[in-house]
């Protein structure tokens, strides 16, 4: 297991006492797992997501990493796991003025030395040019190397984030609501192109979702929480309308067509930035 969770809460202090944002969560997450966590606003998906990339601690519970206790960690633990996770946000968090190409190399900057730093902020090794540039193909950008951030479309973008994680070569990638700011035909692209990275790449992926009907199209398990619990965690394909009522309430959600097992996306087929992995 990647993740393993048992009994995980999680307390926060406010002016009315103190209020549970997660309770008593008990889940594994599988190595190579892909994981779809959904559930209204005020459901405990954030707390979660920052759990799992070890910005917060639980208040109780034990969360393990590859079999490690998060909680019996030393700080110099914590940054070796984090650099062994790669977090997608929903706001791109690029530098607007570097190139693609630049902003790509500052996936690296987490196990650079300060040294390292400076050196390729002046020129790049080739070994770094190389993988950066082999991220940029792999998610259709290599024509845009020069380009700066700002300069990009919201699509190009998010795939510009996803070329940033692939070159920190992360074991987990954390992604929240990142489909969340693009168009319907243009998240359906993002979600295959993401899916397919970390799956033929050997990945784990867990991302928090506000699209239910893509969650269940792409994502072979679906963690669905309401009011700090989780509420079910299962395949799409056994998920029902009448669960998926209750998850939201009285939150606003469009139809969902379920669908079948068999209408689940594959990913797409081998992509080039696998061959440059480092190890």
């Amino acid at each position: 297991m990647i993740y393993s969770l048992k009994d995980v809460t999680k307390k926060y202090q406010s002016r009315n006492g103190p209020v549970r944002a997660l309770d008593g969560l008990t889940f594994d997450v599988r190595r190579f797992e892909t994981v779809a966590l959904l559930g209204p606003s005020g459901s405990g998906k954030t707390t979660l997501f920052r759990l799992l990339n070890a910005t917060l601690r639980p208040t109780s519970g034990k969360l393990s990493f590859d079999q490690r206790d998060v909680s019996a960690m030393s700080s110099r633990e914590l940054r070796q796991m984090r650099k062994r996770i790669g977090t997608i946000y929903q706001q791109h968090q690029l530098v607007p003025s570097l190139s693609a190409f630049e902003n790509t190399l500052c996936g690296s900057l987490g196990s650079w030395s300060l040294l390292e730093t400076l050196r390729n902020a002046a020129r790049p090794a080739k070994r770094d040019t190389d993988k950066a540039m082999a991220a940029l193909e792999a998610v259709g950008l290599a024509d845009k190397r020069h380009a700066r951030a700002d300069e990009l479309s919201g699509g190009q973008q998010q795939r510009l984030t996803i070329a940033r994680v692939l070159m920190q070569d992360p074991d987990v990638i954390l992604a929240d609501e990142p489909f969340a700011s693009l168009d319907p035909a243009l998240a359906e692209s993002i979600a295959s192109l993401l899916l397919g990275l970390v799956q033929n790449g050997k990945r784990t992926l867990v991302a928090t979702m506000h699209d239910v009907e893509l969650a269940l199209r792409y994502f072979p398990r679906v963690v669905a929480l309401r009011y700090a619990r989780i509420v079910f965690d299962r395949a799409p394909s056994d998920v029902s309308r009448e669960e998926l009522s209750a998850l939201y309430g009285d939150v606003s959600k469009p139809n969902v067509d379920l669908p079948l097992e068999q209408d689940i996306q594959e990913p797409p087929g081998e992509y080039s930035y696998k061959q440059h992995r480092a190890r």
